[in-house]
């Protein structure tokens, strides 16, 4: 799990922390969900930011096992055995 992951789950969790603590305000005024409601908004959002950061993240890491995975060169059968010296 990348550290943009764990972010995003941890905001989506403060922005249902935070819907329902504006639930439960708006049974004593209609007017005070609108605070919590717009936490719990810009915490989506922000989660949504690391999202995508961590799509991105895994692209790469992806592209770059590619690439890792492209450049490597089978061994030779005869050279596997390192204990042996070459000369005798």
């Amino acid at each position: 799990m990348t550290p943009a992951r764990r972010t995003a789950r941890a905001c989506r969790a403060l922005a249902f922390i935070s819907a329902a603590s504006a639930g439960y305000s708006a049974t004593h005024h209609p007017y005070l969900v609108i605070p919590g409601m717009v936490a719990a908004a810009i915490l989506l959002t922000v989660a949504a930011t690391y999202d995508t950061e961590d799509q991105r993240q895994q692209a790469r890491h992806a592209a770059l096992k590619a690439a890792a995975d492209a450049d490597a060169q089978p061994l030779d059968p005869g050279t596997t055995d390192t204990t042996r010296s070459r000369t005798a």
